[in-house]
């Protein structure tokens, strides 16, 4: 089983200096914030159509798939899913391997 972890945002304090940040600032991070969620939306779009199940998370959603790390690979490319977007994570079957060997 595949599992994909796309990050949506943060803690305001994760994001700028609330201390110190100008108007401007905010404003350039709102921008940012609605760039991050359109794309998210379309990504959650794309993996669900070609059968990603998904959960919520804090900060995250997460998507599964009984496929090989490989196939998940091979189809985030096919998508137009670039790797700095998502976070493929090990496969349980991987870690215990790892463990075991």
């Amino acid at each position: 089983m595949a599992e994909i972890s796309l990050y949506l945002f943060g803690k305001p304090e994760w994001e700028m200096d609330l201390d110190k940040a100008e108007p401007e600032e905010f404003r350039r991070l709102g921008d940012s914030l609605r760039d991050r969620l359109y794309r998210a939306a379309e990504i959650t779009e794309k993996l669900e159509r070609n059968g990603w199940e998904r959960s919520g998370a804090l900060y995250d959603l997460y998507f599964y798939k009984k496929v090989k790390r490989e196939d998940a690979e091979k189809e985030l490319k096919e998508l137009g899913i670039k790797e700095d977007e998502v976070h493929l994570l090990e496969e349980e079957e991987e870690i215990e391997e790892e463990e075991q060997g």
